[in-house]
């Protein structure tokens, strides 16, 4: 591993201007992310629990096509449904027992829109269609006969593809702006999860932060439940409530910081584009730490629905944020991680790993929180799994 530690790091809080963009958790790109990481999760979960392991599988392709439903006040029904269409390649069959995939990929994208979209009747407007393949070239990879088909359970996991992902830490104020206004609409659930705390607002709420010296500029648009409405006078004032409140929890949250807010609405029918055909796509969207900020280094992998045991893409992006976040924790210094393998390298093992922090740090800590997060090896499957570090979240409110 070729390891570069220096503190030459310029967080984009020291440029003249930033722009920064939250696609809500109802958007079609958002959903998408979701839909595809919640049944990676649970076809894992399935697994583990069936036979002990996680048969190979990527479920990160995935596409939404948008409904058809005529936008007015008081509501409308859809003409033409939403459908759901799951891409990838998985195993169906694993130590010669079926495994149920459609049924898992159905369930796990009808537990996720319940939860983002409650408007929306997914038994009535939404269809699902699987076109997931077990197509390949190697014996056996993706129906598993005896574990010597698995060969990370038996040796050191490879990385499966050449491949960088990134991470820093900590966001800027642009950064968590955007988050915590579109996280003004949220609460957590049981299992601390994102959920929408008003009836009358969707999902698919866009925040764009634009910062130009000491100045923020934010731009929302508020996606309503047209069956909760009957004029333009009665949307207006119910959104002019909500920016008034946005105001007072950004002055609560930065007391000492200038913007102003523009803002517009629209109808839906259940809080989504895809109500009115916008299609959705995974890793089109948000990228790391839930947006696009335009200053930022960025990597075209798409961690969503990414198998956990051995894809870079989602192994590393969960390294690369942990480990940004516990040097920040450790040295209170902004810092940058950029992790490269190369296909078949062992996974544990970077081929290049570069650190950048603004200030000098004692190198031999960051080695040490670097090399203690890597010999977790294989636990951080679990991790992955268990924090569901990759399902969408926000900034939920906490004023």
């Amino acid at each position: 591993m070729e390891l570069k530690i220096t503190n030459d790091f310029c967080s984009p809080s020291h440029l003249s201007y930033e722009v920064v963009e939250r696609k809500g958790l109802g958007h079609p790109d958002t959903l998408a992310d979701g839909i595809a990481e919640q049944i990676e999760i649970d076809y894992s979960q399935y697994c583990l629990k069936r036979f002990g392991v996680i048969p190979h599988h990527n479920f990160d392709k995935l596409i939404i096509r948008g409904g058809h439903s005529v936008q007015d006040f008081g509501g409308s029904d859809f003409i033409e449904p939403i459908k759901i269409i799951f891409l990838g390649r998985a195993s169906k069959k694993c130590f010669n027992s079926p495994i149920p995939l459609f049924k898992i990929q159905k369930k796990a994208a009808t537990k996720y829109l319940n939860r983002i979209l409650p408007n929306l009747d997914v038994e009535n407007y939404v269809e699902f269609e699987t076109l997931t393949s077990d197509f390949t070239t190697k014996t056996n990879w993706f129906s598993p006969e005896a574990i010597e088909d698995l060969p990370e359970y038996i040796d050191v996991p490879k990385a499966n593809d050449t491949a960088t992902m990134i991470s820093y830490w900590p966001l800027t104020i642009s950064e968590e702006l955007a988050l915590m206004i579109e996280g003004y609409f949220y609460k957590l659930d049981k299992n601390e999860l994102p959920m929408p705390r008003f009836t009358k607002m969707g999902g698919d709420i866009k925040v764009m932060v634009v910062r130009n010296d000491l100045e923020y500029s934010i731009r929302i648009n508020f996606p309503l439940i047209s069956k909760f409405f009957d004029n333009d006078i009665e949307s207006q004032l119910y959104v002019d409530k909500h920016v008034e409140k946005i105001k007072k929890y950004i002055k609560q949250k930065f007391k000492n910081i200038i913007f102003s807010i523009d803002y517009n609405y629209y109808l839906t029918t259940t809080g989504s584009c895809i109500d009115f055909g916008e299609e959705g796509a995974v890793g089109r969207g948000n990228k790391t730490h839930g947006i696009i900020s335009s200053f930022r280094p960025n990597t075209m992998e798409a961690p969503a629905g990414k198998n956990c045991t051995y894809f870079v893409g989602k192994v590393w992006g969960f390294l690369s944020d942990t480990i940004a976040k516990e040097i920040y924790e450790a040295f209170n210094t902004p810092c940058q991680i950029i992790m490269q393998s190369n296909i078949g390298s062992k996974l544990y093992k970077p081929t290049h790993l570069f650190i950048q922090t603004e200030e000098s740090v004692d190198q031999e800590r960051v080695l040490e929180i670097v090399n203690r997060h890597l010999n977790n090896g294989k636990q951080n499957t679990n991790l992955i799994l268990s924090t569901q570090h990759f399902i969408p979240k926000t900034n939920v409110y906490d004023g």
